[in-house]
């Protein structure tokens, strides 16, 4: 492997300008939290900027603060969900690791002072194969040693793998594994010490492990010293400067280990073997981390204590919060301790001006006359360098004892997302998580703006489940599982009503506003659609009606909304706000069945609003008129990762975003099936649950499953244009769906049979001359669809003549049969296998008693009846040529219908393996 090079960008890019977002067609520039279950990183080398690693999902947030604003970087560099971060002492290299996938070390400073992210500069992919899970990573103090510890627990035991990482190594320089007994491993910590640093200590659920690599003998030993009964170890470091360790349990004990004074030390680099020294009861609540710093030992616990004891575990100070949450993170600065405070200098809290004079000579005042007095009897000063702490909640404070400061950091994450919504005309984004707390941020300047608190039941059943902005933005919706209907007034964030509005026991899955902001249509968990509308001051309910269990629905006015069911069906309905006539308020005008097989998953008015996008779970976006529900035409969907959901419209431009599972797709208007027309980036880990566009900054928002922040992602059309400008013309970008692209033997053959359509018999006119044209007559097309493959129902075949028709005309050429084709081809898999027909055929009932043969009466009878009807006499005339010998017997009276017997023998019985080789 050669020399790293130091990555050093051009002086022409702009400010700003990130060469990712120039080839990509969103790029993440903003989150609104972060995930507190992954402990934090303090890289901070200097005390007035605050530097920190945090990690949201599958991305690491790099954030700094410099006393006056916060700023935030995001860096997307990992499949799965972040699950642990380390550094080195200098706090340059920092590494990462998801759930299994992979491992990445980081430079923090490769962009130097242009402001741009980190870059990975070493990355190890699933360094523990058979689905092994990755448990803790770390970085030795020296930085040249990376330690990975994971694997499947249960079954082989833990392993721990290390690397020479800066080598380029591809392969762990030493691999040892664990005794199964310890359980899973929870974090490894490297020895600070010089001299020792080659030494790590393993905590696991059930045991501690101490551990060496010997850089001479290339080899990694471990040590696990006696149990001694003590359960739930949460985390281990060694004391710096001595020989000693300490571990923390759930229990509230502190263990601590030492030097086996009985055997010799080894050589450099070798295990130093520990032994049991003594144990502690510290607390009746759990201690979750000890960390060892300026020789002073540190522990938070689930009492929100934070404990201060010297190298002999006696306690010397301690600082408790006011809400007394949890402690999940202790992280100190890379920066030595206190040393002394200039008396020039005054405090933030001191509005007294310097009285000295500018030619004196500045005093400095000793740290220790400063500094907090321990418990002892000597009353010694607690000197500790600042740290931060984060609590289980999801709050960040950065703490200094030795000045009695307490500030909060960050944005607050207290619970997972369960709703968001955008502000239609004012960068706002308002988030509510389990809590019930509404929280509003300018995504402009990337602050928090306001925050409610709702008095929800504390239980799963008060959660809100989804939030909408009136178009007019003077209101604020939120839906929870108890039925409640929060109204909030959004510019002062504060309750509208007495309370809330509740006309149901059912959990609220939808609400939507009218375009004139009157109404409300909510949606609930029994399929009840309800009328809400405003009446002075305050907001009534007004109307009810059931009609299917709607999956998604959109206003196409003022008075008229329309939605979409998991019965296959679109209902189309008004609103009645006329008191002197004498109807309902909401009434149901139309309802048309818009798929066969497939369910619709979301919809879309298009711009001018004469037209419905609706997709399905079968790859497949349909376009309907508004107004008459008829289907207009079919397309074929981006066919990756699940069916698309959320269609969202990019207000102004030929452009809209939609999720599916995992990714965020941008995708150019008008629609055709061309697959350069779409462009997509992997935007959660685990599942995609919203989406929603703010064209007042281009950007979209998402969040996923278990996510405790917001992402916004920037949009950027280029790369997408620049995608359709190289895909070609014509038939070019098509057919690279097709086997063997433009050039293929399977274009070439449906080529063909395109051709030989027109001198078939039923298309010659006895000796008249033929004239083979590049066009075909519209009603044979769904024959020759057939013919090549797409095997389409008489629904499907329906749809299809439809959109013919509406094109005009009564001939098409090869280009447009062979976008038709592509377009209302099953996007997935392919024809039916013999396993598939066997399946069908045994379903329905077709089989003898015995399910080894096929009762081809019987199955022509039963396609007669269920399903699309099919004319007996068709039926046994295919069957009469696929299977000649089971109707030999009948060939004498070609007119009556064939009986069979319930004989295993029966001369119209054939057997089930033969008759599914013959339809394949």
């Amino acid at each position: 492997m050669g020399e790293l090079v130091e990555y050093s960008p051009k002086e022409d890019i702009e400010s700003g300008d990130n060469i990712h977002h120039r080839c990509h067609p969103l790029h993440i520039t903003w989150l609104s939290g972060f995930n507190p279950r992954v402990p934090l990183l303090n890289v901070s080398t200097t005390r007035d900027r605050k530097e920190l690693v945090l990690a949201s999902g599958n991305t690491l947030l790099f954030y700094c603060y410099d006393g006056e604003r916060e700023k935030i970087m995001p860096v997307v560099g990992h499949k799965n969900v972040v699950n642990m971060i380390g550094c080195e002492e200098t706090g340059r290299f920092v590494v990462s690791s998801d759930c299994s996938y992979a491992i990445n070390v980081w430079d923090r400073q490769v962009g130097g002072d242009n402001n741009l992210p980190p870059i990975a500069i070493r990355t190890i992919f699933e360094p523990f194969k058979s689905k092994g899970e990755i448990g803790a990573i770390s970085l030795s103090r020296d930085g040249k040693f990376l330690l990975a510890g994971g694997g499947i627990p249960t079954e082989q035991g833990s392993q721990l793998k290390l690397w020479s990482w800066t080598v380029g190594n591809d392969f762990p320089d030493g691999t040892i594994t664990l005794p199964t007994r310890l359980g899973r491993i929870k974090n490894i910590h490297f020895c600070p010490d010089r001299g020792c640093r080659n030494q790590f200590v393993v905590t696991l659920e059930s045991g501690v492990a101490f551990g060496a690599w010997d850089s001479k003998e290339q080899k990694l030993t471990i040590q696990v010293p006696k149990r001694h009964g003590f359960q739930d170890y949460n985390d281990t470091v060694f004391v710096e400067h001595t020989d000693r360790a300490v571990s923390v349990t759930g229990a509230g004990m502190a263990v601590l280990w030492s030097n086996d004074r009985k055997l010799s030390d080894g050589a450099d680099g070798s295990v130093l073997r520990k032994e049991f020294l003594k144990y502690l009861h510290l607390k009746y609540a759990s201690i979750n981390v000890v960390r060892s710093c300026d020789e002073k030992i540190v522990t938070g616990d689930d009492d929100g204590e934070i404990r201060f004891y010297d190298n002999s575990m006696k306690i010397l100070y301690w600082v408790k919060q006011e809400d007394l949450e949890p402690i999940r993170t202790l992280s100190f600065e890379l920066v030595k301790s206190h040393q002394w405070k200039s008396a020039s200098d005054p405090d933030e809290e001191d509005d007294q001006p310097s009285k000295e004079e500018p030619t004196e000579k500045k005093v400095e005042l000793n740290i220790e006359d400063i500094a907090p007095k321990d418990v002892s009897f000597e009353a010694r000063p607690v000197i500790v360098r600042g740290f931060v702490s984060a609590t289980k909640s999801g709050k960040i404070y950065d703490i200094d004892i030795v000045y009695n400061k307490i500030k909060e950091l960050f944005l607050q994450s207290p619970s997972i997302i369960t709703a968001f919504a955008v502000h239609s005309a004012r960068s706002e984004l308002c988030t509510c998580d389990g809590n019930g707390r509404f929280v509003v941020y300018d995504f402009q300047t990337k602050s928090k703006r306001l925050a409610l608190d709702v008095p929800i039941q504390r239980t799963r059943r008060g959660r809100i489940t989804t939030l909408s902005y009136s178009p007019c933005g003077t209101f604020l919706a939120g839906g929870a599982e108890n039925g409640f209907l929060w109204m909030v007034e959004p510019n002062l964030m504060i309750l509208a009503g007495s309370g809330p509005l509740q006309f149901t026991s059912e959990k609220l899955r939808s609400v939507l506003f009218s375009e004139d902001s009157k109404h409300i249509v909510c949606v609930d968990e029994s399929n009840t659609i309800t009328l809400v509308a405003r009446v002075k001051d305050d907001w009534q309910s007004v109307g009810r009606c059931v009609s299917h269990r709607l999956v998604d629905l959109a206003f196409l006015g003022a008075a008229d909304f329309i939605s979409i069911g998991e019965d296959r069906y679109m209902v189309q309905y008004t609103i009645n706000a006329d008191e002197m006539v004498q109807l309902e308020a909401l009434s149901i005008v139309n309802r048309k069945r818009i798929e066969q097989s497939a369910f619709p998953t979301a919809l879309l008015i298009l711009p001018g609003g004469n037209q419905i996008l609706v997709a399905n779970d079968q790859l497949k976006f349909k376009i309907f008129h508004a107004r008459t529900l008829e289907i207009l035409q079919t397309f074929l969907a981006p066919f990756h990762d699940g069916p698309a959901r959320f269609l969202r419209h990019l207000p102004g431009e030929d452009y809209f975003l939609f999720i599916t599972n995992s990714n965020i797709y941008l995708h150019h208007l008008p629609i055709d099936g061309n697959p350069f027309k779409y462009l997509a980036v992997r935007g959660h880990p685990k599942r995609l649950k919203g989406l929603q566009v703010a064209w007042t900054v281009r950007s979209a928002f998402t969040f996923g499953e278990g996510d405790h922040a917001v992402s916004m992602w920037k949009i950027n059309t280029s790369p997408l244009l620049d995608n359709i400008r190289h895909a070609g013309t014509g038939l070019d970008p098509f057919c690279t769906l097709l086997p063997g692209g433009k050039k293929g033997c399977y274009v070439r053959e449906i080529l063909s049979l395109f051709f030989y359509n027109q001198i078939s018999p039923k298309n010659s006119d006895g000796d008249a001359e033929l004239t083979l044209r590049d066009a075909m007559n519209i009603q044979d097309v769904p024959n020759y669809m057939r013919s090549i493959g797409f095997h389409m129902t008489e629904y499907e075949e329906q749809n299809l003549r439809k959109e013919m028709e509406l094109t005009g005309t009564y001939f098409l050429t090869f280009e447009e049969v062979l976008k038709l084709f592509l377009n209302h081809r099953t996007a997935t898999g392919g024809p039916p296998n013999t396993e598939d027909i066997r399946t069908a055929v045994t379903y329905i009932g077709a089989t003898t008693s015995s399910g080894e043969k096929v009762d081809l009466v019987r199955l022509i009878t039963l396609l007669a009846s269920m399903g699309e009807p099919m004319d007996p006499k068709t039926t046994e005339a295919y069957c009469r040529i696929l299977f000649p010998s089971a109707f030999e017997t009948d060939n004498q009276d070609d007119d009556a219908v064939p009986e069979c017997g319930t004989a295993e023998d029966c001369t119209n019985c054939i057997s089930i393996d033969e008759f599914a080789d013959k339809l394949c």
